[in-house]
């Protein structure tokens, strides 16, 4: 026996482990540096030495598992594309954005007007609902674009309450240009029989599937079946329900607007504690809006009649001093020589007779030589009040 394997198998005090414990403490060594090596998780399990072993081939099978998975995937993926291809080779190219993806798409007559139907709600007739059928009219030549919008009855119980009654929207889709017949009392879900009573050649709608009322699968698959399905664009960013949405969260600001047109609180449903919970609410916006609007046009007339008024005070008054602390602080040097100017004027208007004090507008300088003479005197004014104050202290 080699010194090494000695070493490897005592201890600080010579005494040799047993064969058994060093050949687990070997293969735990082993299973750490294949553990760092693979970036796997490592157990350190001295009483069983073959735990992380068997650990890392179940985890190794899984991998290779999900590999064989996803590559059977990626095969479906590429069948399914195939698939796809073929059928967008089957048709003139004009056709193809109106093929529903995983079906076919049967060709249009040429001898006859094409008839597409394209179903729907249709409340609170909105622009998405326009571009929609616009697609549908577009979509091949010779079109009669024919719409059927189910009753109330059928409405309120599989979707909800309506803003517009059933006539209303029959009305709303009569007045679209690229409406040319209305089918009330449609079919809540498309059927063979009613395709067949109408005529319709295709049915125009987006691709994306949508189940009965009883939740069963997509109620256009036997027409996507069939070849029979145009396929149109939602138009993101509006729809009926966004629209009233946004109608509920602005509820407030229509009831103030309706208010302020002179409907009552009786026909808009509202409480009186509400209607003047409102009314101060309007009140003290239109405060707001007046005082932000006329803030610094308000401020600059308080300021001039202050001054107005402080100018006719005694130079002793608090209000006197007050006036002439500020005006050392203006900055504009011509606004303070006319301020001054139409302090002297006063003056001796004042000394003249018992009158009232004269308007600024009237007492102004009103030229550049005068404006210039007192602001010379305000100057020598400002220097005498300045040594008078320091005297003073």
């Amino acid at each position: 026996m080699s010194d090494k394997s000695v070493m490897r198998r005592s201890n600080n005090n010579g005494e040799e482990f047993p064969k058994e414990q060093n050949n687990k403490k070997g293969e735990a060594a082993k299973q750490l540096l294949k553990s760092l090596i693979t970036l796997d998780s490592y157990e350190n399990d001295m009483d069983d030495a073959n735990t992380p072993i068997q650990d890392l081939q179940a985890s190794a099978d899984e991998k290779s598992n999900n590999n064989e998975g996803e590559s059977m995937k990626s095969k479906e993926d590429l069948e399914f594309e195939k698939k796809e291809a073929e059928r967008d080779a089957a048709i003139p190219p004009e056709y193809r954005k109106f093929r529903p993806r995983g079906y076919g798409f049967r060709l249009p007559p040429t001898d006859r007007p094409v008839r597409v139907y394209a179903d729907g709600v249709f409340d609170l007739f909105h622009a998405g609902h326009m571009k929609q059928l616009e697609q549908a009219k577009k979509s091949l030549p010779n079109v009669t674009m024919v719409v059927g919008v189910p009753n109330d009855e059928l409405t309120h119980k599989y979707k909800g309450l309506t803003v517009l009654t059933d006539e209303q929207r029959y009305e709303s889709l009569r007045h679209c240009k690229w409406v040319d017949e209305v089918i009330p009392n449609a079919p809540w879900v498309v059927t063979q029989d009613f395709l067949d009573e109408h005529k319709i050649d295709y049915v125009a709608h987006d691709d994306e599937p949508y189940a009965g009322p009883n939740g069963e699968g997509d109620v256009y698959q036997f027409v996507k079946e069939q070849g029979r399905f145009l396929t149109t664009q939602r138009t993101d960013g509006i729809s009926t329900s966004d629209i009233i949405t946004k109608i509920i969260k602005d509820y407030d600001l229509y009831l103030m607007r309706n208010f302020k047109r002179g409907v009552s609180r009786k026909d808009l449903n509202v409480s009186w504690m509400k209607k003047n919970e409102l009314d101060i609410k309007r009140h003290v916006n239109a405060f707001r809006q007046s005082w932000k609007n006329n803030v610094k046009t308000t401020s600059q007339d308080l300021y001039a009649d202050l001054l107005a008024y402080a100018l006719n005070k005694p130079e002793n008054s608090v209000l006197g001093r007050a006036t002439k602390w500020v005006t050392r602080k203006i900055d504009n040097k011509r606004l303070e020589a006319a301020l001054d100017a139409y302090g002297e004027n006063n003056s001796r208007n004042t000394s003249a007779s018992n009158s009232v004090a004269p308007s600024a507008e009237n007492s102004a300088a009103n030229s550049e030589e005068e404006i210039d003479e007192a602001l010379t005197t305000s100057n020598a004014k400002r220097r005498k009040i300045t040594i008078n104050d320091k005297d003073q202290e």
